[in-house]
């Protein structure tokens, strides 16, 4: 029998509850977002666990993690419909009957009226909490987190929704921790994305290259990317520096963007100013249009999603380069056109760009040839003519 001998101290587990996670009707974003900002705080996230709505196995989740860990954050349940019983669950697990607050309800009741919104009487249910817990308010909805501890851990329980989760930790929690913690310790995390090597390659470059230094490491493959994540305790990121300058460098061959800038903002940051943008895809099946399409949302890309016109069409061309110039001898003098061509059936695309006399073309060609990897040549490819599109505009403004 195995027998765990590990420190509880300062170390979290987040207990996510519904089944609409279990059954992958929706993504546990909740956790992630969580476990970046305990790790932010200097807290050491250990555990994830997530369970159906089912009285017996949250409770038996809730034994689970609260004899790993010291923080238990507990995530979903709190709503005012039948399938809502976290609150009870909890109450029970702990020995601490549920308590009706009052001041909880008045504060339904005004945001719920504020709003046109009539006041259900199940609504009632969300102001019940543990005796003795401590309210937490929660500034984006009606469902009001509540923490309490027990002999050996302190239990945090909050809403579903991610928006209500922040909420609840921005306003509360984290200054909260902070005074829990002593001798606090802020770690702030460094990120590289990166292209064109494997995670396994990409790691082994990065432990030579910060091998000694006492840093933490991790990574994470999200195609068409692997992401190097260094984690340096804020009081050390000047000393480290020598380091984290030393890994950048080994790198930098593969190297596409830092701390999770997105390519796809980059170039629509550098494409502001220009009265007008042809786009054009031939490549990506649509996936160009997808990003472009979410931020241009954006009130700040309300002038440049006016300006910018996107064709989009798949074709395979035996020989892009020569597609990229029939576009751009005949575009638009007086517009800014970006054009991306694929694929040959040895993966290469083609990118180009015209703007006034200016004319600009090159070739990008897949680390992933063959034809049952053209997913992943698409999306290699699109992020590619992205940051060259970026640079090329770049250098042209300068």
């Amino acid at each position: 029998m195995i027998t765990s001998t590990l420190n509880r101290d300062n170390k979290a587990a987040i207990l996510a509850i519904g089944t609409e996670l279990t059954t992958g009707q929706i993504v546990n974003r909740n956790a992630a977002w969580l476990s970046e900002k305990l790790t932010e705080i200097g807290i050491d996230v250990v555990l994830h666990e997530t369970v159906a709505d089912d009285r017996l196995r949250i409770s038996e989740a809730l034994h689970r993690t609260s004899s790993a860990t010291q923080w238990v954050f507990v995530t979903g349940g709190l709503g005012p419909t039948t399938d809502d019983f976290t609150r009870n669950v909890v109450s029970e697990w702990a020995a601490l009957p549920l308590e009706f607050n009052e001041p909880s309800w008045n504060a339904i009741i005004s945001r719920l009226t504020s709003a046109g919104i009539p006041v259900a009487e199940s609504n009632r249910q969300q102001c019940y909490f543990p005796q003795g817990a401590e309210i937490l308010p929660n500034p984006e909805g009606t469902a009001a987190g509540f923490t309490f501890t027990t002999a050996q851990t302190q239990i945090w329980v909050l809403p579903g929704p991610p928006n209500e989760v922040a909420a609840i930790w921005n306003h509360g929690i984290e200054p909260t921790l902070k005074r829990l913690i002593p001798d606090f310790k802020p770690t702030q995390l460094f990120t590289w994305q990166c292209m064109g090597k494997s995670e396994a390659e990409l790691g082994e470059i990065t432990e030579t290259a910060l091998e000694g230094s006492g840093l933490v490491t991790g990574y994470r493959a999200h195609r068409p990317f692997v992401e190097i994540k260094v984690w340096c305790p804020a009081d050390q990121i000047e000393s480290k520096k020598p380091w984290l300058n030393q890994l950048e460098q080994a790198i930098s061959p593969w190297l596409m963007t830092l701390d999770g800038e997105d390519l796809a903002q980059r170039l629509l940051n550098r494409l502001e100013g220009y009265d007008s943008v042809d786009l054009f895809d031939q490549a990506s099946t649509g996936i160009l249009g997808q990003r472009l399409g979410a931020l241009l949302k954006a009130p700040e890309h309300q002038s440049l999603a006016r300006n910018l016109t996107l064709c989009t069409e798949w074709k395979a061309f035996e020989n892009p380069e020569t597609q990229v110039q029939t576009v751009l001898d005949n575009a638009d003098p007086t517009s800014l056109t970006l054009v991306l061509t694929g694929y040959s059936l040895d993966g290469r695309a083609a990118i180009g760009l015209k703007w006034g006399t200016k004319t600009l073309q090159t070739e990008i060609q897949s680390p992933y040839p063959h034809p049952k990897w053209i997913d992943r040549t698409r999306l290699y490819t699109l992020e590619m003519a992205l940051k060259i599109w970026s640079d090329w505009i770049l250098s042209s403004s300068s």
